[in-house]
This record gives structure tokens, sequence and C-alpha cells, in this order.
């Protein structure tokens, strides 16, 4: 029964390390928006966070070289390529 308290103790300790390692994976705008530009070289006309169904995705406008304006959605917990128009 002595060795079940610092057992516990270890237990608690990983899972809240394993929690702050899944909740450090998500990305941030400023990561969305470079991981965007090299993409679509180009000007940033805008960049902002979207919050739909419990999800964080970012919305991004790029003016490309060509004259183009690229509209992009990055997931901010998935490593897929963005989805553009």
């Amino acid at each position: 029964m002595r060795h079940a308290t610092p057992l516990a103790l270890v237990a608690a300790l990983l899972l809240s390390a394993a929690t702050g390692v899944q909740a450090d994976r998500r990305k941030s705008l400023d990561d969305a928006v470079s991981e965007a530009r090299s993409r679509y070289p180009g000007r940033v006309l805008s960049a902002e966070t979207d919050r739909r169904g419990g999800r964080e995705s970012y919305r991004i406008r790029i003016l490309t070289d060509d004259g183009r304006v690229k509209r992009l959605r990055i997931d901010s917990e998935s490593e897929r390529r963005p989805s553009s128009r």
C-alpha cells in the first residue's frame, strides 16, 4: 500500500504531460500564414481565426504575384494541406 501513492502520482504526471503535448500540436495563426505564403507567394490581405463546431481554423486571403486572390482555410489541428478557393 505504501507504493500506491507514488505510483498514482507518477501516473497523474504522465497523463498531464501527454495532454500538454497534445495541446501544443495546434498551429498558431502565424504558422498558418507562413504555410499559406509558402504555397502561394504574395501579399497577405487578411488572416483571421474561425471557430465552428468546436474546431478552430484560420481563414487567409492572399493576393498572389500574378494578381489573383486566393482564399485558404487551414485547420489548426490538422497536418493536411490547406484547402483553397
